[in-house]
């Protein structure tokens, strides 16, 4: 049986979104699943776009995701000698030749042809076929290397995605393997890689529809086994148009600087395209289990961010306390909190438990829970309105009651509910000035559980300290 061997070949040409990981993902999955190899290989021939920062930016990306390789990361700039022996090999064994077709010369062939409501296509001047004489090749003009495709048959596969698709060589002129300057032409370096690299499944997007025909008949005059093509749908944004940076897609790494977790995108990638029944969440590990080709969906996955919200939610609620507040430090650290206040404030991994239930991002815990490490400053107008004359008995005797109390979650509720009860109050009455006194804020969870965790010193202290002001 042959081992599968899938690969992600991105183009190192900008930032890495969700669209794009995708194509990193299912290959990953399907590799995983049949105890294959995933290689990743970076396309990096355009050289006036191609940046290590989009190197950079992509390798990051997997390894947040988890989304590790077996072989690689392989450049195509570091193949090119590689690329120049295979074109040497065509030529020799006539499965290629030289053209010294101007670029102007071709231009106005192409235009010929629109007028005469032709295809605009390469005409095979220069094709060598038996009986046929060349013309004399220009002098001081160096030639493109073009392949000799089939003249007539079909190219046709059956795509694990969108099904059979047969296209008549005829429709294909001969292409371009190689430039005059020698540079090899990304469709060409492409088949080489997949041949070199042995690779068995394509997954990757549906634009490369068009190139696959070409592809497999050079693989095909090279000796090579036409691999299994899945080409996946479009991931759409949510104003349905192609996910790209032009029309506000955010890079992969953005999810995690405002605070998602890897699993919950992950997760959501996943079944932006494919799915297991009616299932929305699953582990990594149930994710490898369950992938198959067979449910890669037909039609285009639009990007839902309150899908996406919710799933990090979830994973947030399930996350281990400890992880998140290690996770929660740069945020904190960007709210002007340094790791020495945290220090000095209450556990973080203590507060991030109260405060994760209804937050979608680590940022969002961040920014409630950041009112555990600063001095209150609550606003003039809302102090005027709670810490009223009428209540300020009753909030002094609620802090001489913590003072003494049982200083848990139970022994606070008790003293809260005690003093209301000896002052007729109802418990928002009290508890909104006690939130500005000790917290600065108006909205936060329980009172009895906030008040805890601050800690009885502070919460006491403040309480009297602006009874006394």
């Amino acid at each position: 049986m042959t081992t599968v061997r899938t690969r992600f070949a991105p183009s190192p040409t900008g930032f890495i979104h969700l669209g794009n990981i995708r194509s990193a993902l299912y290959p990953w999955a399907f590799a995983r699943k049949m105890q294959g190899t995933f290689i990743l290989r970076i396309e990096d021939t355009d050289v006036e776009r191609s940046t290590s920062a989009s190197v950079d930016a992509i390798l990051e990306g997997m390894e947040w995701l988890g989304l590790n390789f077996d072989e690689g990361p392989f450049y195509q700039m570091q193949r090119m000698d590689r690329y120049r022996e295979v074109v040497a090999q065509m030529l020799e064994q006539g499965l290629a030749y030289r053209c010294y077709m101007s670029m102007e010369e071709l231009e106005a062939l192409r235009e010929r042809q629109r007028e005469a409501g032709e295809k605009p296509r390469y005409d095979g001047t220069w094709r060598p076929e038996p009986g046929k004489t060349l013309p004399t090749p220009p002098a001081g003009v160096e030639p493109v290397i073009r392949f000799k495709n089939p003249l007539d048959g079909v190219v046709a596969w059956d795509d694990a995605v969108k099904g059979p698709i047969e296209i008549s060589n005829d429709e294909l002129d001969d292409l371009v393997i190689a430039r005059p300057d020698g540079t090899p032409t990304y469709n060409f370096c492409v088949v080489v890689d997949d041949l070199d690299m042995r690779i068995t499944h394509v997954i990757r997007g549906d634009d490369h529809v068009n190139n696959t025909p070409r592809q497999i008949n050079i693989l095909r005059a090279l000796g090579g086994q036409t691999p299994v093509y899945a080409h996946l749908p479009t991931v759409l944004n949510e104003a349905g148009e192609k996910m790209s940076k032009r029309h506000g897609a955010m890079s992969v790494m953005g999810y995690r600087d405002v605070g998602y977790l890897p699993e919950a995108v992950l997760n959501y990638l996943a079944r932006l395209g494919w799915s297991h029944g009616d299932a929305e969440i699953f582990t990594r590990e149930q994710f490898v289990e369950w992938f198959n080709l067979e449910h890669l969906g037909k039609s285009p996955a639009q990007y839902d961010h309150n899908k996406l919200n919710w799933l990090n939610n979830h994973y947030i609620k399930e996350a281990d306390n400890a992880r998140l507040a290690e996770l929660a430090k740069p945020f904190f650290a960007e709210l002007g909190i340094a790791e020495a206040a945290l220090a000095q404030g209450p556990d973080s991994a203590s507060v991030i438990a109260l405060m994760k239930d209804r937050a979608t991002t680590i940022k969002e815990i961040v920014e409630n829970a950041a009112m555990f490490y600063r001095t209150p400053a609550p606003e003039a107008e809302a102090l005027t309105q709670h810490v009223t004359d009428a209540v300020k008995p009753a909030l002094a005797e609620l802090a001489a009651a913590l003072r003494g109390c049982e200083w848990t979650k139970e022994g606070v509720a008790a003293a809260l509910k005690a003093t209301l009860a000896a002052h007729k109050l109802k418990m928002p009455q009290l508890a909104m000035p006690v939130r500005l006194l000790v917290a600065g804020t108006t909205h936060t969870p329980s009172i009895d559980a906030v008040l805890v965790l601050f800690g009885r010193e502070r919460v006491v202290s403040r309480i009297e300290g602006a009874l006394s002001a």
